[in-house]
């Protein structure tokens, strides 16, 4: 790496890679930061080939062909690399797994109850989870944390940052939607300890009969004695709390349907492996889907899986997502939407699935998801496309601060895998 001095501004050259301009843990730099003649990919607008972008803080400050560097800024040569919008992981359990098997450390479900809505993820949510930094070093920069699928209504989700020392830090939406699981993870759950739901019928009444309590307990007079149980399923009939609903076969996304008509739920699909089977249906209700590219077809309920499923949905006209369902692997969520891409979704639907989708089913549009003036300043930089496996991510920037690509892995590859393999890198994609 080379410095050079250009009038009042500090040119820092990339020689090879990024590791001392984005050390593991920084603080927003105290003056501008300017990236340029970098690939540009906005996602609400046209790619830009040869563009700059500016923050200030923490937040991006002008981003275009020609957009002026501030005197005294930090001027970084971005020749050769991809600047885009940090991606969201829409569906995983990082935070409240770390160790499945210990119990110590998987916070996922509390299975005394079948319908736990006042239950937070934000609550159990792990600030120093090894997760974190290993998704972020594959360009993950804001994740849906989610209760387990084994409750009918197993509680509220919470969208977080990639970085953050405190929960307010992290947070994004501490309480970001309402969780709803149809099909068979209830049945499984409570069905095999002989107690309800043991059946799809089952899981449906408990669903309705909790959101007419509901209902029953907004008609009473203000002011209301406070019901954690109730209170959130209140917000979700008055459309302000989105529900997420799992549910993978035909069957069980039709019921969804039927429910969010019945109570006025503003609708989220997670799964939906039978999705497509159903586009139109989806796209007249403003129904988005957080698609798990790489389900496979290996069970009843996902038997309709398919790589082309997120094609199909787009080109009826619904808005999709992607989600990893994942903890360890949620690492591979990129890899994995070059599936899709493979089977008929287009490179830019792709990226924006992975970033300004997600931001919108979550409502945080105005603050993150694509590269704008004012927005925060949450970006990714790639050497190659940031969707081709083969392309690294060398840096991550969330909210100013900036991220080398490191974690434990890359840790432990340069102590005992990288002096015995010469020439292989130790990277996390």
């Amino acid at each position: 790496m080379s410095v050079a001095l250009a009038g009042r501004r500090w040119v820092v050259v990339l020689m090879a890679g990024l590791p001392a301009l984005f050390p593991p843990v920084a603080s927003p730099a105290e003056r501008p930061l300017a990236i340029r003649n970098a690939r540009l990919l906005p996602v609400s607008g046209p790619p830009i080939p040869r563009g700059v972008i500016v923050v200030r803080g923490d937040r991006i400050d002008a981003v275009g062909a020609q957009a002026p560097i501030p005197d005294g800024a930090e001027v970084l040569e971005g020749e050769g690399l991809t600047v885009c919008p940090g991606f969201f992981d829409a569906f995983t359990a990082i935070g409240l797994v770390e160790i499945a098997q210990v119990p110590a450390t998987n916070d996922l479900e509390e299975p005394a109850d079948p319908i736990t809505p006042q239950l937070r993820a934000a609550d159990a949510y792990f600030l120093d989870s090894e997760v974190i930094p290993v998704v972020r070093a594959a360009g993950t920069t804001v994740l849906l944390s989610a209760p387990g699928p084994g409750n009918v209504i197993s509680g509220q989700g919470a969208l977080m940052r990639t970085a953050g020392e405190t929960l307010e830090e992290a947070a994004v939406r501490p309480v970001a939607a309402l969780h709803v699981n149809l099909g068979e993870p209830p049945k499984a759950s409570h069905g095999g300890r002989g107690r309800s739901p043991m059946t799809r019928m089952g899981t449906a009444a408990l669903v309705r009969q909790a959101f007419h309590q509901a209902q029953a307990y907004l008609a009473r007079p203000e002011p209301r004695p406070r019901d954690l149980k109730l209170e959130p399923l209140a917000e979700a009939i008055q459309g302000r709390l989105p529900v997420v609903a799992r549910a993978e076969r035909r069957s069980d996304i039709l019921v969804a349907l039927d429910l969010a008509r019945e109570f006025g739920w503003r609708l989220i699909l997670a799964g939906g492996s039978d999705a497509a089977l159903l586009a139109e249906e989806l796209a007249e209700q403003g129904v988005p889907v957080l698609i798990a590219v790489d389900q496979q077809p290996d069970s009843l309920e996902t038997s309709g899986a398919r790589y082309e499923n997120a094609a199909r949905l787009r080109r009826a006209g619904v808005k999709v997502a992607f989600q990893s369902n994942e903890v360890t692997l949620a690492r591979n969520l990129v890899p994995n939407v070059g599936l899709a891409v493979a089977h008929g979704l287009p490179e830019a639907e792709a990226l924006r699935a992975l970033t300004l989708s997600p931001a919108e089913i979550f409502g945080v549009a105005d603050r993150l998801g694509s590269l704008e003036a004012g927005k925060e300043a949450t970006f990714v930089l790639t050497r190659g496309d940031p969707l081709q496996v083969r392309s690294r991510v060398v840096g991550v920037v969330i909210r100013g601060r900036r991220f080398a690509p490191r974690s434990y892995q890359t840790d432990l590859c340069e102590r005992y895998i990288a002096p015995r393999k010469a020439g292989i890198p130790c990277q996390a994609r």
